[in-house]
């Protein structure tokens, strides 16, 4: 007997096409210089597309199963590539091409978007070696004796440091973080930072669509070579987990309570941990490594959005949340997250398929 074709929410649907149609002209405006006419936009059954561009109606369908099973993120990724062959169909008149042809292709290089009909970006070999040998370190890092610890976890981190220092340019990738935030706290404003400065990734806070709410929040992105995603995200999703469990054990001796001392104690524990790798890169430096960043991924990061502008935040002191959480960071030992996953989306996690 056949599998009866998924039920969607027909009440979400207009919800969906007008986020698309806001994401469409949010791209068009900052990327395109409102280069295009607004296409039509509607949802699709397929189970082999995941979106499509038809010149003769002038619409763009992304398929159901992609708005409801996927985050935003993918979804608005996917939508940057329709976009693209509309692009490459109406601007630059490549009507006779293939559909993955030159024109196309262009696009796609000046707008970082991903050019490929199906697939995802994976870590070159030689960067999955590195990786590997960081991971086997950092699970070192996890021993009872400190002294051991310690160094595991300072050597995956110059290990990570000298590849990136002799590593040749290659693709580029994106991931979104955590959860998506009405109003952004500092603490996670601090930990954005926390990865840009020592990771190798370049970080920025977009906008993502939260369908249940019907309304758009702010998400933490992260680009850079696969390899150095993949590290940072789950560098991020373990320093919250530690954080959590720490603030958990010591609030009730402390006397500590209520959101905004939870807030400072976790601003305290990442600013803890951030002078802790600093104290780290320093003695790198001293060793003649110094990382001045990637002028790909930084390139990468302007060709997906564009005109982007720096927001300055204050790091409130907190008192004796702020102190508790800022000596909890400064003894943290970073380790492999026991669950080896991360909760992050985007284009090295992602849906796999054919897109129009």
């Amino acid at each position: 007997m056949a599998t009866p074709p998924p039920v969607w929410p027909v009440h979400l649907e207009a919800r969906y096409v007008r986020a698309l149609a806001s994401e469409w002209r949010r791209f068009n405006q900052f990327q395109l210089k409102g280069a295009l006419r607004p296409p039509t936009f509607e949802l699709i059954d397929s189970t082999t597309q995941l979106g499509r561009w038809q010149l003769g109606t002038r619409t763009i369908a992304i398929a159901r199963s992609l708005v409801h099973r996927q985050p935003w993120g993918v979804v608005a990724e996917v939508l940057r590539h329709e976009i693209a062959h509309q692009y490459a169909h109406e601007v630059l008149g490549a009507i006779d091409e293939t559909a993955h042809g030159p024109a196309f292709r262009q696009v796609c290089a000046r707008l970082g978007i991903d050019a490929r009909a199906a697939g995802l970006p994976a870590p070159s070999e030689a960067d999955a070696r590195v990786h590997r040998r960081v991971e086997k370190l950092l699970a070192l890092a996890g021993s009872d004796n400190r002294h051991e610890a310690e160094a595991a976890m300072a050597e995956a981190r110059r290990l990570l440091l000298v590849h990136n220092l002799g590593a040749p340019p290659q693709s580029y990738g994106w991931r979104h973080l955590g959860a998506p935030s009405g109003r952004i706290q500092p603490w996670r404003k601090q930990l954005g930072a926390l990865l840009g400065e020592h990771f190798f990734v370049e970080t920025i806070w977009v906008r993502t669509y939260v369908v249940a709410a019907d309304a758009w929040r702010s998400m933490l992105e992260i680009c850079g070579t696969p390899g150095n995603v993949e590290t940072a995200a789950w560098v991020h999703d373990w320093l919250i987990e530690t954080a959590e469990r720490l603030w958990l054990q010591e609030r009730g001796t402390l006397g500590l309570a209520g959101a905004s001392e939870h807030a400072h104690y976790l601003g305290g524990v990442v600013r803890g941990f951030s002078e802790r790798l600093r104290k780290g890169a320093l003695k790198c430096k001293k060793e003649g490594l110094v990382w001045v960043g990637d002028p790909g991924v930084t390139a990468f990061l302007g060709e997906r959005h564009g005109r982007m502008r720096m927001v300055s935040y204050s790091v409130p002191r907190g008192g004796a949340a702020t102190a508790a959480g800022l000596a909890q960071g400064r003894a943290l030992i970073m380790h492999r997250p026991v669950h080896g996953t991360t909760g992050g989306s985007g284009k090295l996690l992602g849906v796999k398929g054919p897109t129009g």
